[in-house]
This record gives structure tokens, C-alpha cells and sequence, in this order.
């Protein structure tokens, strides 16, 4: 597993479809054939995934949902570590 740090820039490997079905969040990899099937998230991962469509480091997504939500700068750090962290280990994430 790579360790991305906050200052090193990141994306998605593959195309991510985000969608809403009955009240789920899932995101649909396009093109994918290291991961096959569906992500169910929370609508904060929804939001760190449609962030990491462009390069961005760490400090550029915390900053995006800053935007979007009321929480502190280390809550939200640590929700999208732990995002970086699953995305990482499951190889969806640019070298």
C-alpha cells in the first residue's frame, strides 16, 4: 500500500460514476478490471471521490469540503484519510 501524503497529488485510476439509488450513494468504477463491483459510501466519500476526478492533494480536498460541510478542518482530514487509505488498498488511485 503507497501512503499518500498531504502535499503529493492524487486521483482516481479509473472513471468513478457516483450515483444516488433509494437513498444509497455508489460509485460504479468505468473501465476498471483491477476492482469489480459496486462502492456503497456515505455522501462525504460521494463527495472526496467527484474531488479526486482531477489531480488534487490531500489539503486541496479537505479545503473542497470545508466548503460543503460544518466540521473541522481534523474531522474532515480524517475522513478523507480514510478514504485515501480504502482507495489506496484497493489499487483505485494513480501511481
Amino acid at each position: 500500500m503507497k501512503k499518500h501524503a498531504e502535499n503529493i497529488k492524487m486521483k482516481l485510476k479509473y472513471e468513478m460514476t457516483v450515483m444516488e439509488i433509494d437513498g444509497s450513494n455508489m460509485a460504479i468504477p468505468v473501465g476498471c478490471t483491477d476492482f469489480r463491483g459496486v462502492i456503497h459510501m456515505n455522501e462525504t466519500t460521494a463527495d472526496i471521490l467527484t474531488v479526486l476526478k482531477n489531480d488534487v492533494t490531500e489539503d486541496q480536498i479537505v479545503s473542497e469540503l470545508l466548503k460543503i460541510y460544518d466540521a473541522s478542518d481534523e474531522q474532515i482530514r480524517q475522513s478523507v484519510k480514510k478514504v485515501i487509505a480504502v482507495l489506496d488498498e484497493n489499487n483505485l488511485l494513480c501511481d
